[in-house]
C-alpha cells in the first residue's frame, strides 16, 4: 500500500523552466522526502527519469532533457538515500520501485511514461510490472531485463572505469560513457560541461555509502533465476512518440 502526505512544496509550477532553472521540489511519501524538478510543456502525459548507478538530477544530460521537455513534461527526481533524499538507498529492485511509484502517487499523477537508464532501467521495467494501470510507455536506455546473461556482475571494463582513480572525479563519465576514441572522448568532454552548467541550486553529490549500497540490489537483480526473467505487459504501448 501506497502512503503520501502531500506537502505545499510540491505545488505544480508554471512550465517555464528548463534543466537549468527548474527547482528543486520536494514531496513525502512512504516516510521518504523525495527531492524533484519538473518542466516542459505542460499537459499531456508527463515523462518520469529514472537514474543509474550514483546518478543525481544533476547528472542527466541537458541536451536530452530539454530537448524532450521542448515537445512535453519532464519529472526528474532522486530515490531514497540519493543526494537530495532522505532515507537509505533500497536493499533491491522491487524496493527501488515501488519508492517510484509512491513518489508518482504523490503528486497525483494516475499515468505515466517512464524512461530508466543502466540502474534506473532495472527500475523502470519493475514499476511497469508492478503498476501495469500507471505506466503507459516504457523507455529503456543502457539496461538489460532481470536476470540477463551477464547482468549479475559489472562488465570488466566497467570494473575498470569504476576502479580507476580521477584528478577530476567527472572523469569517470569518459570511461562509463564513452569509448577511447577521439570522437567519443570529445563527445564526452562537451557532455560533462553541460551537465555541470547548472550551479544554482545544484543537487549535492552522493555520498561515499551510496555505491556499494547501489551494487546490491543491482547484482541481485542481474542473478539468474529460473521463470524470474521480467517480461513488460503487452499492453504497454509500442507506438513512436
Amino acid at each position: 500500500m501506497i502512503h503520501s502526505r502531500p506537502q505545499t512544496s510540491h505545488s505544480r509550477p508554471e512550465m517555464i523552466h528548463t534543466h537549468q532553472t527548474a527547482p528543486t521540489q520536494f514531496v513525502e511519501a512512504n516516510g521518504i522526502r523525495f527531492a524533484y524538478r519538473r518542466f516542459g510543456k505542460a499537459g499531456g502525459v508527463p515523462l518520469v527519469f529514472n537514474q543509474h548507478f550514483t546518478g543525481t538530477m544533476d547528472h542527466w544530460d541537458p541536451l536530452v532533457t530539454d530537448g524532450l521537455a521542448a515537445t512535453r513534461e519532464v519529472i526528474l527526481f532522486n530515490n531514497a538515500g540519493i543526494s537530495s533524499t532522505s532515507g537509505e538507498v533500497p536493499t533491491s529492485v522491487e524496493e527501488m520501485a515501488a519508492n517510484a511509484a509512491a513518489f508518482i502517487a504523490a503528486l497525483g499523477l494516475a499515468k505515466v511514461d517512464v524512461l530508466g537508464f543502466s540502474l534506473g532501467g532495472f527500475v523502470a521495467q519493475q514499476l511497469a510490472l508492478a503498476n501495469p494501470g500507471l505506466v503507459r510507455r516504457l523507455v529503456l536506455v543502457g539496461t538489460g531485463p532481470r536476470g540477463g546473461e551477464g547482468m549479475a556482475t559489472l562488465t570488466p571494463e566497467a570494473q575498470a572505469a569504476f576502479g580507476a582513480t580521477y584528478a577530476n572525479p567527472d572523469e569517470l563519465w569518459l570511461g562509463v560513457f564513452f569509448t577511447s576514441t577521439g570522437a567519443s572522448q570529445a563527445a564526452g568532454r562537451a557532455f560533462l560541461k553541460r551537465f555541470r552548467l547548472r550551479q544554482q541550486g545544484r543537487d549535492p553529490e552522493v555520498s561515499e555509502k551510496v555505491a556499494p549500497a547501489q551494487i546490491t540490489p543491482r547484482s541481485a537483480n542481474g542473478v539468474f533465476r529460473v521463470g524470474a526473467r521480467l517480461t513488460i505487459s503487452g499492453r504497454l504501448s509500442t507506438q513512436r512518440w
